[in-house]
Formats: C-alpha cells, structure tokens, sequence
C-alpha cells in the first residue's frame, strides 16, 4: 500500500512537472491582430516565444492585448516564463544538406547581435530602436536590411554582403562587428561564408560549399593589377606624431607668405580669445580630428576593402560637416535644438546615441566651442573653407586647394594615383607614378616632371588633360564621365590664383564666367527653405495632446515630434509591418494636420492609404516603399502643397504615374528604384522637374 501511494505521488509529481512548460496560446494585438506561439523568456519589456517550427521571435509587451499582458505578468510572477534567452535548439533537417540558418546562423545572431539589432522596445519611456534601422531577430527581417543601407546579405556573393564584410574586418578596425566582444571565431565566419555561398535561403538549398576557414575572397583582379570593384584607394588617416617638448622635429615648418601664428594654430588647434569669434579651421575642425575623425573620416582602402565614414557622415571639412547625411543636416546655423552633431554630445553617458563613444565624453571647453560656433551662424573660416556646397567654389571666391580641388582629386582620380597600398602581398603603386592625394605631391609631380606651372593653366599637365576630346585616349580620368565644366574651371582657376595650397586674396577671371554661384544658392536655398516651411507649418498647428497621440498608436503607428515642443509629427509603422493595412490609417485622424512625415514602407497599404495621405495637408515627407501603391494612388497627392520627398521604390508605379507627378513642382527628392517605371518615363519626369534629385 505505501509503495503504490509512493508511485501515486511520483507520478502527480512529474504530470505537474510537464503541465509547468507554457503551452502553444493565440495572441492578439490591440488592434484585433492574431498570432500563435509559446512564451520561452523574457528580457525586459520584450518577450521571447517560438512556433512550431522552433524558430524564436520577439515581441514587445506594449504590443500585446490587456489580457495578454495579464497573462504574461502572472506567468512572469509564478515564475513559468523564465527570465532571459533560452539556448537555441538545432532543428533536425533529414537528408538536408548545407548550412541550416535556423539551428547554424540563427544562434550565433542571438548570441553575438541581438542586443543591438533586435525589435524596438520601451525602456524607462523612451522607445530603443534597432541600431542602423537593421534587425536579425528573424530571417526574414535580416534579409531585409535596412532603409538607409539597404541589402546586407547577397546570396551567392560574400564580396557583396556588407554583414559579412564586416566580421572579417581586422580587430582593431572601427567598423569590425560585432563591436563588443571577442571577434566572431574562424568557425563562425566560415559558417556565413558557406552560407551565403549556398544561396543565403532559409532552409538548407541543398548546395554545400567547401569548408574553408578563410578571409573573404578577394575581389577579381584585371590584367593591370586593379580589380573590378575598385574605389578609391587612400592610406587610412595616419595617427599624429609627438614629440618631446622642445625637440627641433616639434617645430612646424611655415611656407613663405603664410602667418606662423595662423599655420600652428590650424596645425594644433587653439583656444579661442575671449569676446574672438569662433573660426573653424582653428578652433572646430582641431576638435573634429581629434575626436571624431577616427570614425567619420574620408573613405580609404585597407587589405582591398574601402572603409567608409560611420553612418556616411564626415567631419574633415566644413564642406562635409555642413552636407550630413541621408538622415539630414548634422549642423543648423543658430539653432542648437535641430544641430544632431551637438545634440549627441550632451546625451548621457549610458546613450546609445552618445558621442563620441569612446575616449570619454568631450571636454566642456570643446562643447561650448562647438555651441558658440553654431550660435554664432556655423559660418566657415574666411579665406580657408568654402561656404558652397558640392566642392564648387562662387565666382568670387578663391579656390581653396584642401577644400575644392582635393575633394575633386579624391573622387576622380585617387583610384589610379592614391598613395602606394598592399593588396594581397602585393604594393601597388600609384600609375605613371603620380600621386595626387596631398599638395606636395601634386606640386611634385613624376618623372616626367611637374604637371602644375603656377598662374599658367596652358602648360599645366593637370588642367590640359581634363578638357581634351571625349574620344581623345589621353583624357583623364579615364573611367566614369568627363569632368563637368565647372569642375574644369575651378582647377583652371586654381592654378591662375597661383595653385598654393592657401586660397589668394582674390578670385581670378578665368575669362569663361563659370556658373556654379546660382546651382549652389539653389541648393542652400533649398535647405533654408525646408527649414522656413517646417516653422510656418508649425505655426499653423497646436501640440497635440497625449491622450491624441496614445490613440493614434492603437494600431502600432510610432509617432513622434519632430523635436520638443513641436507640434509637428512622424508617423511610421516599423513593427508588424507586414500586418498594417489601410485601416492603420483611421487611428491618425485626429492628428492629419500635425503629420508631416509619414512612413507605411512595406505594409500591405494601398492607394487607399495613399488618398488618406493626400489628406494630410502637411505632409512633407512620404514614404510608400515596397507596398502595392499603384499610379491611382498618385492621383491623390496633387493637394499636397508642401511635399518635398517622396520614396515609391519598389510599388506598382508606372509611367503614368510619373506624369501627375509632374505636377508636383515641390519635390526635392523622389525615388523609384525597383518601382514599374522606365528609363523614357523617368527621362519625361526630369525634364518636368529639373531641379528634383531622381534616383531610379
């Protein structure tokens, strides 16, 4: 009898053990959305389910059903939901052969990527979104890539995959990933390689790539030495020498006609005088090198791959500083609130958005150099730094050789005449010997001899060779387009201003009156008024309330102010993307008139969507990328007065859609890549709007 009740015991004891796992539950969202799934952890805000295919996805409790969130809460409380990840489980695939996504890539993407690009969450009342916009918490949302990026995984081609560019970046490059941390293993990295190479699917393709633990393929090399996908080919920036104090190697050389006191200030920085206005090159740009230029500097080759500046900002020039990035201006003369460069260096600390993220926060001192000098109009150096945009320099306006002719050298012609770099075992040397990439060595020219005679253009090699025929074999550069005139007469000018490296007094007469002065108005122009129209069309509306703005976020829209205290409003449906229909849209209608951005990109909106944005009085920006927006929908937008970008990539749009366009002579940007349209209609649409940027 005890042993019967003994085993009695025993085996309610293991019935309630099994009945402890949660069990497969359909979920709903707020608005009425359904999925399946079982609750495996928790982290933080956002809980961690699987489906019946053991793949794990993550989801945020603020986008759960009140009676899922009470759910979730006393799973939490009675502690069947465990805190934190589970362990991946492999996935059996019989006679599958290959890499496996799920049970080989997948767990390595949890483990070593996740915490900086998993879905957005809640954290003390500020909404963290994935870093770069890019996710890896599902395959299909790693395969999407991001806006700004775009495709990260090529299948079939490791050269073109940016993730596996990447991690097999050398350790001490800024751009390695993952960045904390150990270096993935040889293993891992292998594991991507064979992967991509397999097709990139989300299920074993039946391919198997050779195991190879290797460094990426090196890029296809021609019979000149140079490869396919060459770019420009430029030294990484070098780290400055120090020397003890008071060594004759710690004195700066000074050219003849140059100010000693100007020439060390602009080599070492110097603090600005009191009641003295900031001046750029002496007192920003020092700040710029020395604590930021490790990231945003130009693009250079190291071991045949081309490092770019994070997040394609630089900061080596006012040029650069001035021009941002896709996201917009960094920099805003006399507005500190909308400058993002002084914003993030007075976040705290702990900020993802922080800067600079290493080396400590700046100095005080620096920050309100950096204040003072935006509050005082962002205003370049006189005589030193170009206030045009583009490397194009006003009619009046001496060329400054550091800031209009390198810029043009570094484009066109470092891929043949940069400094001398190793490619695979191999240095490869700058051709004919030239090297254009600093002034003393455009001065030197080669063996040949100079190819700069100052206040000479005529006998100038440099100049002669950009204005011979288009069919002329000696016309430089040799790939890619011409140079335009106005890039032709800035170096003609150039050399009659005397071709030093500091700019002249006075602009020379190239006695062929270049045009750049009205496309670069045009272009600043353009910048100040976006800025003017936002200000007005913030007048013309009211904060809206929070009650307002909660429940135009029942139906997942993230909408935000544009900055405190604004009352003008981005809307964007980043989560569940690929649930969001048309009837998303009915939640904003107490708030039409705030929207001035909108983004439903790949959701299933339609042209209905696209009426109920033409009804957004407002709107300036528009974003409709990869969802099935057809010409009808375009129709819709003729009201819209104020609308400047407009992102169709990826739609139904055709040509016929390209004409009402047309009519919309306040487009600034409009993009149509992947979309239905042709060469002829984009062709018809640049004629309409020739001052429109038109990427297709």
């Amino acid at each position: 009898m005890g042993k019967g009740l003994l085993y009695i015991q025993l085996f309610v004891y293991l019935f309630s053990s099994l009945q402890a796992e949660e069990p497969f539950r359909v979920f709903k969202t707020p608005s009425g959305k359904s999925f399946e799934g079982k609750v495996v952890g928790y982290e933080g805000q956002t809980f961690i389910l699987t489906n019946k295919s053991n793949q794990l996805f993550q989801v945020p409790f603020n986008a759960l059903s009140n009676a899922d969130k009470a759910y979730l809460v006393e799973g939490v409380r009675a502690k069947r939901i465990p805190k934190g990840r589970p362990a991946p489980q492999p996935i059996a695939t019989p006679g599958a052969k290959g890499v496996d996504f799920h049970s080989e890539i997948m767990p390595i993407l949890q483990q070593r990527c996740n915490d900086c690009h998993k879905a957005p969450y809640e954290e003390n009342g500020r909404t963290k979104n994935p870093k770069a916009g890019l996710r890896f918490d599902t395959y299909d949302w790693l395969m999407k890539g991001s806006e700004d990026i775009g495709p990260i995984i090529e299948a079939g081609d490791t050269d073109a995959s940016i993730l596996f560019e990447v991690i097999t970046l050398p350790p001490d490059d800024d751009m390695i990933m993952p960045p904390k941390g150990d270096p993935l293993t040889a293993e891992q990295i292998d594991l991507f390689r064979r992967w991509i190479l397999e097709g990139a699917t989300e299920k074993p393709s039946g391919k198997v790539a050779p195991t190879a633990v290797a460094k990426s393929s090196s890029p296809e090399e021609t019979k000149d030495g140079s490869s396919k996908d060459d770019k420009i080919h430029k030294a990484p920036p070098k780290k400055k020498q120090t020397f003890r104090p008071g060594s004759f190697f710690a004195h700066v050389v000074v050219p003849l006609g140059v100010s000693p006191d100007e020439a060390l200030a602009k080599i070492q920085g110097s603090k600005p005088k009191p009641g003295e206005p900031i001046d750029f090159d002496r007192h920003v740009l020092p700040i710029l090198e020395e604590r930021c230029n490790s990231c945003h500097h130009a693009p250079f080759d190291r071991s045949g791959r081309l490092v770019n500046p994070k997040a394609s900002l630089r900061f080596d020039s006012f040029a650069q500083v001035m021009k941002g990035n896709l996201d917009g201006p960094v920099i805003v003369a006399n507005d500190l609130e909308k400058s993002r460069l002084y914003s993030v260096l007075n976040l705290p600390e702990d900020d993802d958005l922080f800067m600079p993220p290493k080396g400590g926060p700046m100095d005080q001192e620096q920050k309100d150099v950096i204040k003072r000098w935006i509050e005082e109009g962002a205003n370049p150096s006189k005589n030193s730094v170009s206030a045009t945009k583009g490397g194009i320099p006003a009619p009046d306006e001496p060329v400054s050789f550091n800031n209009h002719i390198l810029p043009l050298l570094e484009n066109r012609c470092l891929n043949c005449h940069g400094e001398p770099y190793v490619k695979n075992g191999r240095t490869i040397k700058p051709t004919a010997g030239l090297q254009l990439d600093t002034y003393e060595m455009v001065m030197k020219g080669n063996l040949d001899g100079t190819i700069v005679t100052p206040g000479d253009p005529t006998v100038s090699t440099l100049f002669q060779v950009v204005i011979l025929p288009d069919d002329d074999p000696e016309l430089m550069p040799p790939k890619g387009d011409p140079l335009t005139e106005d890039e032709r007469t800035m170096i003609k000018r150039w050399i009659l201003e005397g071709a030093s490296e500091q700019p002249a007094a006075e602009a020379a007469d190239p006695n062929a009156a270049p045009k750049p002065k009205e496309k670069v108005e045009l272009a600043v122009g353009t910048v100040d008024a976006k800025i003017s129209v936002l200000d007005m069309l913030a007048k013309r509306v009211s904060v809206p309330s929070k009650t307002q703005i909660e429940a135009a976020q029942k139906t997942y829209a993230l909408v935000t102010q544009l900055s405190e205290r604004n009352p003008l409003l981005r809307a964007e449906f980043s989560s569940f993307a690929g649930e969001i229909d048309d009837s998303a849209l009915g939640a904003l209608g107490s708030i039409k008139n705030n929207i001035t951005q909108l983004d439903f990109s790949r959701t299933k909106m339609s042209d209905t969507a696209m009426r109920a944005a033409g009804g957004m009085q407002h709107l300036t920006w528009l974003s409709a990328r990869n969802t099935i927006v057809s010409d009808n929908g375009i129709k819709s937008l003729s009201s819209l007065k104020f609308l400047s970008y407009l992102n169709l990539s990826g739609t139904n749009v055709t040509d016929r859609g390209l004409k009402d366009l047309s009519a919309l002579k306040t487009l600034e940007e409009i993009y149509l890549w992947g979309s239905k349209v042709t060469e002829n209609g984009v062709k018809d649409l640049r004629a309409a709007l020739p001052n429109t940027k038109i990427i297709f």
